[in-house]
């Protein structure tokens, strides 16, 4: 797949999706599809998490340091420090979760495709 851009009186192609962190296509079949764009979605979701978790540690690290003593400033940094720390605790598990299940019934989550391909109604 590759993206071109319009000019005057030629076309320059300016990117090859098909290489690098983009959706690479696994046929035409919307199984397969389905399945790379949840692969992305996840993979993208999780980051975004971790990258949260990250802000939101500083940020209350920095309240608590800031805090100099004043008790319902360093309860608000205490606060916030735990309810990242759960967060990221309820993110990494979903993912061991999804894991273990899929281990369990032989099921690959991130190839969903085939599956959805070979449903009989």
């Amino acid at each position: 797949m590759r993206f071109f851009i319009n000019k005057v009186f030629a076309q320059t192609q300016i990117g090859d999706f098909s290489e690098g962190p983009w959706i690479v296509p696994r046929g035409n079949d919307l199984g397969g599809q389905i399945a790379d764009i949840v692969s992305v979605v996840i993979g993208i979701l999780t980051v975004l998490a971790i990258i949260w978790f990250i802000i939101e540690f500083v940020v209350s690290g920095y309240m608590l340091i800031s805090s100099t003593g004043d008790q319902e400033k360093t309860a608000e940094a205490k606060k916030r420090l735990t309810q990242s720390l759960i967060g990221l605790v309820i993110v990494l598990s979903a993912i061991v979760l999804i894991n273990v299940i899929a281990y369990i019934f032989n099921i690959d989550f991130l190839n969903i495709g085939e599956y959805l391909n070979n449903l009989s109604f």
